[in-house]
């Protein structure tokens, strides 16, 4: 099941990613910020979807339930979506964009983001559950952080075509580094807690819908299916260990029973990662425009 749902997944993301470059080319950030949008809501609407259909069906008939609906929704996009104009590409990996600075930058700091990305929607239930609040309340931040990392997918794509994408993808890494650093170890109830899952999950959400525009717009639409895909390949790490290290860490501070303050190293770590990240596009923003305050 995780080898055919990972493999689904990536090829539904990698399409809605370069699919849009081909369509457009000034309001490219905000095409992506609406079509990663999507994703936000619907995680918003699954968060809730899922914990009433867990409690009512049990955890196999609610996955069901979700298939089925995955393919009621699906399949018609499938059929409707289109290429523009066919992508040739010498193969699934350019090798020689490994010898360009930028790429490489972008490379790794998309490898070195997605550590840090995953750890708030896997750990706010857990939080939730050793602050002794209900599943429900979890349930209801997580969908928060979804609607808001909607509404920041879509903000960023317009601060692309404001701003230029590289800037909006900083701004996006210091907002969460920021939060993960400030807001979220302050949180011991639930309205800091709430106010972090509203400026986290924008931060969040930024970092996906505008990666694909800062490919498009410093690589060229021609070369922009390749170097998603190595760059979202690279993501790989982050995924598989960016939360089981958090939980580590957890574990290693005493686990869930240890209290909230078991749960900051594991909030340091996430922090610290996002300033990494944040200071690798700062390296190749001004290595393209050094003026503060040029549309890059």
């Amino acid at each position: 099941m995780g080898v055919l749902l990972g493999y689904g997944m990536s090829l539904c993301f990698m399409t809605v990613s370069v699919v849009p470059a081909q369509y457009f080319s000034r309001k490219r950030g905000l095409a992506n910020g609406l079509v990663f949008a999507g994703g936000g809501l619907g995680g918003a609407v699954t968060s809730f979807f899922m914990d009433a259909l867990i409690q009512r069906f049990g955890p196999g008939w609610a996955f069901r339930i979700l298939g089925f609906a995955t393919l009621a929704t699906g399949l018609p996009a499938a059929w409707l979506v289109r290429e523009r104009i066919p992508i040739r590409t010498p193969g699934f990996i350019e090798w020689r964009l490994f010898k360009d600075v930028g790429f490489v930058l972008v490379f790794c700091a998309g490898a070195i983001a997605t550590f840090a990305l995953f750890v708030t929607p896997f750990f706010l239930p857990l939080y939730v559950h050793a602050m002794g609040l209900p599943s429900s309340a979890g349930a209801g931040l997580v969908a928060g952080f979804n609607l808001s990392s909607a509404v920041g997918r879509i903000a960023s794509g317009l601060l692309c075509d404001r701003i230029g994408a590289l800037n909006t993808l900083f701004l996006a890494m210091v907002l969460s580094a920021l939060s993960m650093l400030a807001l979220w170890p302050a949180s011991t109830s639930l309205a800091p807690l709430a106010v972090f899952v509203v400026v986290n999950g924008p931060a969040n959400g930024g970092f996906f819908s505008t990666m694909p525009t800062v490919v498009g717009n410093v690589f060229g639409s021609a070369r922009v299916s390749v170097a998603m895909g190595m760059i979202v390949t690279s993501w790989v790490a982050g995924y598989l260990m960016g939360a089981p290290i958090a939980g580590y860490l957890l574990e290693a501070y005493g686990g869930a029973d240890n209290g909230l303050k078991a749960y900051r190293p594991a909030m340091f770590y996430a922090g610290s990662l996002s300033v990494a990240a944040a200071g690798l596009v700062a390296a190749i923003r001004f290595r393209l425009g050094p003026s503060l305050l040029a549309k890059v």
